[in-house]
């Protein structure tokens, strides 16, 4: 009996920083020949969450129970073989789908996700991004203790399941090469899930501006086959990866705009302690004035763009928020400002960045100006300028106006920055 299946062929690497590599690969069906009748028969796709159960949780454990079907080797040759560490691993960004080591403490951090709308492929993304931020902050210990309680198990569970399909792995060599892989950012981040195919230049621009990082990214879509007999077949693809090319990273201090303050998330700026040691005043782990800030923004971090590929607004203390442009290290800044908590929103960015897209975007700039909302002034910013727009407190009769407003023009920017950007980037 021979079974003969699909075949792939890669396409052309992305641009900068990670490159993203889409597989623009076209699958075949499965057929069954060389049975004992001559005949052949065909194995029909399944489709997940439609068929016996075969759902997120169902592609968690499968994955988990056999992680050989996950092609590490493929992505990222120094990762693996995959030792199954823990399912739902709890990290301070949520709990983790999965999560594998290998005999050389490196981690590979698995989310499974059978994507519905854009907005969930976003989402996703976003979030492993974040999963991956937490754990780099984490010491072995920590890891210990999460697989640990993770597992209901005890001791040194990392190494000691290491140990068992490898044991002539020294625990004092592994704790430390765990140890700085973690502190690194060395990660392979795959998602796992069905029809990720789509769109995948969308997901691009988020691994893009996350470029500094260690990391390596994969996606993998899991396709289901299954012959009359009840028989199924699991088809791991490789979707996209990431291709880390040589750069030069510099540090750039005094990166915003003057007099829009940021709030580091590892420091509070008003108490100068951590985030870690303040009260909580939210399940978030924020301080009860943190969590005031969060809870006067959160209409507006709920905004729901036009654009569906743009991700949501992300809140930065003490007094505002961000919205990303597919344009690396450039963003729409909301703000509040002064004692009567005037508003504004302008373009902002790591000044190098952003001065090198505001020389893309001049020619464009008339069109720009034409489109934006109007009352907005082009302020100076050294050789640049940023497009802002002012309004007074006294101009809205309460404060579910002012955030109204602000949702209503972050959108109007988006509308008119996000599409030029994007395109001006790719030919950059």
């Amino acid at each position: 009996m021979l079974l003969v299946g699909p075949g792939s062929q890669n396409g052309n690497p992305g641009s900068r920083g990670f490159e993203v590599m889409p597989e623009k690969t076209m699958f075949g069906e499965f057929f069954l020949i060389e049975q004992d009748d001559g005949t052949s028969k065909r194995a029909e796709r399944l489709t997940f969450g439609e068929t016996s159960g075969r759902d997120e949780a169902w592609l968690r454990n499968t994955l988990f129970d056999h992680p050989e079907l996950l092609p590490v080797r493929d992505i990222d040759s120094s990762f693996g073989p995959l030792i199954p560490l823990c399912k739902e691993l709890q990290t301070k960004a949520g709990p983790l789908d999965l999560a594998f080591i290998d005999p050389n403490g490196h981690l590979t951090l698995v989310e499974c996700k059978l994507w519905r709308n854009p907005e969930a492929r976003r989402k996703v993304v976003a979030q492993v991004l974040h999963y991956a931020q937490a754990i780099s902050r984490w010491s072995y210990s920590d890891l210990q203790r999460a697989a640990t309680q993770a597992r209901r198990g005890e001791g040194n569970v990392p190494f000691e399941l290491v140990r068992k399909e490898h044991p002539s792995v020294n625990e004092q060599q592994f704790v430390d090469a765990a140890s700085i892989a973690m502190r690194s950012g060395r990660f392979l981040l795959l998602i796992a899930g069905d029809g990720i195919h789509d769109d995948v230049g969308a997901l691009a621009e988020l691994i893009n501006r996350n470029a500094a990082a260690g990391f390596a990214f994969g996606l993998v879509e899991v396709a289901l086959y299954k012959f009359d007999n009840g028989g199924v077949i699991v088809q791991p693809r490789i979707v996209a990866r990431t291709r880390i090319i040589e750069r030069t990273i510099f540090t750039v201090r005094g990166a915003k705009p003057p007099d829009i303050v940021s709030f580091d998330e590892e420091q509070n700026s008003e108490s100068g302690t951590t985030v870690e040691n303040v009260a909580a005043g939210n399940n978030l782990g924020e301080s009860p004035k943190q969590a005031e800030y969060r809870a006067w923004w959160e209409p507006v971090l709920q905004t729901k763009f036009d654009d569906p590929d743009q991700e949501p607004a992300v809140l930065h203390y003490p007094n505002n928020v961000w919205v990303a442009l597919p344009w690396p290290n450039v963003w729409i800044l909301a703000y509040r400002a002064g004692v009567k908590q005037d508003v504004a929103v302008t373009t902002s960015g790591v000044k190098h960045d952003y001065s090198e897209m505001m020389r893309a975007l001049t020619p464009e700039l008339d069109e720009v100006k034409s489109e934006l909302p109007k009352g907005f002034v082009l302020e100076p910013w050294d050789d640049v300028f940023t497009f802002v727009i002012k309004r007074k407190s006294e101009e809205f009769a309460n404060d579910d106006e002012k955030r109204k407003w602000l949702s209503t023009t972050l959108n109007a920017y988006v509308n008119v920055l996000r599409p030029r950007l994007k395109h001006l980037f790719q030919s950059h």
